[in-house]
């Protein structure tokens, strides 16, 4: 249960930072474009730390860099509320500071996951139901951080749970694990695994394309901030309750079945008409990413012996993909509107699916 609850605790924490990113931007005077930059930015940093991590897991102990990713993620998710200009001590409160700050944060939090993924499969749990306290984390985090309806509010009670999950880490047993000799460009497992990566980065490239925006979308159709986390809140319950019968389906075919799903999805979007429309919509999202996400793990965890580095390159890839993503997302929804990020994000998603099939069939 102590990585169950480390797992709960830091997609709390990460959900509760991030759900008003956007919100904060835009009141300290950012663009679409600058938000779609500062989204890029923590992305970019939990990219570069999951690569760079992933692979040390292999190498050296796993512990070592779940205890140390979470105690460094405690301290860097505290210094956003200098960013906030209702703070006491608002020191940072402009949108290039927020996109220095989110940077910090990125990059902490990319050091422990692929190291906690590893340790659970080795030791024998279900990747699914694993996964399935992650999206019941992020479903509370939303929620509290909806209830709580400020910036820095959120960010100590993110702060607060990345401590606590630091404490639980000090008491988890030991689990023997291989320690491997992985290149630091490991061209091979690159190979090996390009479709489902590609697949992946197309589908959740689309996915940032309207995250960037979403918090304002569901503004601009008349919900609030406790409407944007309940709304959010609608989609991670979902995950919690689909991820964890996802263990027993044949990895590919859930790999497909969430890309189709993802590409229907966003064409779905651009039909709501005001915030309630949205609900259904989410526990349609959720079904794609539970699908997806499980099948591609539990793919990458079956077919390779360096889990987690591939479990790392997967984060590496989520998170790439938001950096694209909201480049994307920021110039279409400032040019073209919000509708057209939604379009563009089925086209990805479609592409995706495209990407997967060809490799499958190759292999």
């Amino acid at each position: 249960m102590k990585p169950n609850a480390i797992q709960l605790l830091s997609n709390l924490a990460f959900s509760a930072s991030i759900l008003f990113i956007p919100n904060l931007a835009q009141d300290l005077g950012a663009t679409d474009v600058q938000i779609g930059l500062i989204w890029a930015v923590y992305g970019l940093a939990v990219f570069a730390s999951s690569y760079l991590f992933g692979r040390a897991s292999d190498v050296y102990e796993r512990k070592l860099f779940l205890r140390f990713g979470l105690g460094v993620s405690a301290f860097t998710f505290f210094l956003q509320v200098l960013v906030d200009p209702s703070f006491i001590l608002p020191l940072w409160a402009n949108p290039w500071f927020l996109a220095v700050a989110r940077g910090l944060a990125g990059f902490s939090v990319g050091i422990f996951p692929s190291a906690l993924t590893a340790y659970v499969y080795e030791s024998g749990g279900p990747l699914g139901s694993f996964s399935s306290f992650g999206a019941l984390g992020t479903a509370i985090g939303t929620f509290i951080a909806g209830l709580l309806a400020m910036y820095w509010g959120s960010f100590v009670l993110s702060s607060a749970c990345l401590f606590l999950a630091f404490l639980i880490s000090l008491t988890m047993p030991t689990v023997t694990s291989p320690h491997l000799r992985v290149p630091f460009f490991p061209k091979e497992l690159m190979k090996r695994n390009w479709y489902v990566y590609l697949s992946y980065l197309m589908r959740h490239m689309g996915a940032n394309c309207i995250w960037t925006i979403y918090p304002l979308y569901i503004v601009s159709l008349g919900g609030d901030k406790f409407w944007i986390g309940v709304i959010y809140s609608v989609n991670t319950i979902t995950q919690f309750l689909v991820m964890r019968y996802l263990d027993r389906f044949e990895n590919k075919t859930l790999v497909t079945s969430g890309l189709t799903l993802s590409a229907i999805t966003f064409i779905a979007y651009t039909f709501t008409q005001n915030f309630y429309q949205l609900i259904p919509v989410q526990v349609l999202l959720a079904c794609s990413w539970s699908c997806m996400y499980i099948g591609s793990l539990l793919y990458l965890m079956k077919h390779n012996v360096e889990k987690a580095t591939c479990a790392g390159m997967l984060d590496s890839v989520i998170n790439l993909s938001a950096v694209f993503g909201a480049l994307i997302g920021g110039v279409v929804a400032q040019f073209f509107g919000f509708k057209a990020t939604m379009y563009a994000a089925a086209i990805l998603a479609t592409l995706g699916f495209g990407l997967f099939k060809m490799g499958v069939r190759k292999h």
